[in-house]
């Protein structure tokens, strides 16, 4: 830019005359582009050269835009110096593909950064070689007030910012009561039940056409990312509370009549949204993040397709520290040793001798209050996301039991954060031998078996080498089928006790355990009722052909001294 700073502000220089370069554009989207200081570019990726929007001689001054005619410089000019920081992912790919990118960042003019910021966003195309061949996008100019997002590595299936952006994002934002940004998180809803239902490919497509959806309801000043396998964040660079909310409930009324695109054909779905304001005063990125995900906690907690705007803000503090007093003490707890394994029989329905016992986690009550007894130190560990710690510290003292005594048969639980650690799996192959594996069964959710089927499956293919035995717990909560127990090579199911406990007084349970005993035992499954308490609900299983009894009626939980297993 001749004449000036290249650090200094983009102001509007005199039109030096149409360049070459000059894409013809229809007079009211040119006064569009004009007035947003948003710039169309075509990108010849194999002649190395750039062609603009008529408007873009104001913007960047005639100088500059005569170096960014070239793909090399204009690269350059994005902060695109090498493989890992070229968000573009120009690679070779499939004939005639297409692949988005986008992009918040500084750029640097002839290596001084700029005191602006642009925001770039595209799609490059294959050519019939599969090499890239063309890049269309847009390229607005913004002021420095809004977060710079260096690098801008996107996701890779939907081309959204990154998690690892928003955390960067949020570290340079306003806050008070003159901050008027707000964060939504949006899930799409029932992603298992997809999965399931129609596969993961058509899984991904109707994430990469929600993406897409969502990004038409956003200005270029507002971002994008993908925060986890099913959720979105949006960061708002402008709004308020009345006008969040309308936004949001737009949104989900928008998505909820559309039909997304699953490839060779459309599927309605729905999305959840949580979202939140800024904090009165500084607040850690991590912190604004956890309270965005309670938000949307607190969305789905009123139903599917539901919107919810957290008000509270910082109030909701006091519980944070009691969430983070609490999780402290757990961890004290697991390292201390504290944290002990009792052991439920589960015993044979025709006999009633032992077969295997569950190992359940407790906690000394000498040291800790009770609010951590039996089955809420599991709901405590896992709401503050201590389960893959505390899922560790179980298997190494069973697997020490198992060793001490060579008639103990186990069943362990495992969580769903512990299917996708590595750590998991590393001591699983030191402490489990074959010795130790033919006696052991692992317990997986069902909820875990339905949300995260991929991993699963992943995860007992690891397992299954030792020998040990695959059962789904609380079976009948959630909404997976027989044919993903065949998929999964289950060996047990684990009727969930909500169903077992109220059979005597509910015809409806009585006929829906009836019915899982039966596919189950067609399909050669063997069958766990947990929560059994008396001998006519006893009598009642082993008449329609239930395998195993656990619960009160067959004994409690003690520690190992008292029980032995054969």
């Amino acid at each position: 830019m001749a004449g000036r700073n290249p650090s200094s502000p983009v102001t509007p220089a005199p039109p030096a005359g149409e360049p070459k370069t000059v894409l013809d554009t229809p007079e009211q989207t040119l006064q569009a582009l004009q007035t947003l200081q948003c710039l169309v570019y075509r990108w010849d990726l194999t002649a190395n050269t750039v062609h603009w929007s008529a408007n873009s001689g104001e913007a960047l001054g005639p100088a500059l835009l005569e170096q960014l005619g070239r793909g090399t410089t204009f690269r350059a000019f994005l902060g695109c110096t090498d493989e890992s920081t070229d968000y573009h992912r120009f690679a070779r790919a499939l004939p005639l593909a297409s692949m988005p990118y986008e992009a918040l960042v500084r750029p640097a003019i002839d290596g001084t950064p700029a005191a602006f910021r642009v925001h770039d966003q595209g799609r490059w195309r294959a050519g019939s070689d599969g090499q890239p061949e063309q890049a269309v996008g847009t390229l607005e100019i913004l002021p420095l007030l809004a977060p710079v997002i260096p690098g801008g590595t996107a996701d890779p299936l939907t081309g959204a910012l990154t998690r690892r952006h928003l955390t960067e994002a949020l570290g340079t934002l306003p806050f008070g009561p003159q901050a008027r940004w707000a964060l939504l998180l949006v899930g799409l809803d029932d992603l298992g039940r997809i999965n399931d239902r129609f596969g993961f490919e058509t899984a991904d497509r109707l994430l990469v056409a929600l993406a897409g959806r969502l990004r038409q309801q956003l200005s270029s000043a507002d971002l994008l990312l993908r925060f986890s396998g099913n959720k979105f964040a949006i960061l708002l660079t402008e709004t308020s509370v009345e006008a969040l909310g309308a936004f949001g409930e737009r949104l989900i009324s928008e998505i909820r009549e559309a039909r997304l695109s699953a490839g060779e054909g459309q599927l309605p779905v729905s999305v959840t949204i949580g979202a939140i304001l800024p904090p009165h005063q500084g607040e850690a990125p991590d912190a604004i993040i956890a309270r965005l995900q309670e938000a949307h906690e607190m969305a789905k907690r009123r139903g599917r397709g539901r919107f919810f705007l957290d008000l509270q803000g910082t109030r909701n503090e006091g519980r944070r520290r009691a969430n983070l007093q609490m999780a402290d003490e757990i961890v004290q707890a697991i390292d201390r040793n504290d944290v002990t394994v009792a052991y439920q029989p589960v015993v044979r329905a025709t006999t009633r001798t032992l077969v295997f016992c569950e190992a359940l986690a407790r906690i000394a009550h000498d040291r800790y209050s009770r609010q951590y007894s039996g089955h809420r130190l599991v709901a405590a560990a896992d709401s503050l996301g201590l389960m893959g710690h505390l899922d560790r510290s179980m298997l190494k003292q069973v697997a020490a039991d198992m060793r001490r005594d060579p008639t103990l048969h186990v069943s362990i639980n495992v969580s769903a954060s512990s299917i996708m650690d590595e750590a998991w799996i590393a001591l699983y192959r030191r402490e489990v031998d074959t010795d130790i594996g033919r006696r052991l069964i692992v317990e997986l959710t069902e909820s875990v078996a339905v949300d995260h089927l991929s991993a699963a499956r992943n995860f007992i293919a690891q397992v299954r080498p030792s020998g040990a035995r695959i059962a789904i717990d609380d079976f009948g909560a959630g909404a997976t089928s027989f044919r993903n127990l065949r998929k999964l090579g289950v060996d047990l199911v684990k009727i969930d006790g909500g169903y077992i406990i109220n059979m005597a007084k509910s015809p409806d349970d009585q006929a829906f355990v009836r019915a899982l005993l039966t596919l189950s035992r067609q399909l050669g499954i063997e069958t766990v009722a947990e929560w059994v308490q008396n001998e006519i609900v006893a009598a009642q299983l082993l008449e329609w052909g239930c395998d195993y009894f656990q619960g009160s009626l067959s004994g409690l939980a003690r520690p190992l001294a008292t029980e032995h297993g054969t």
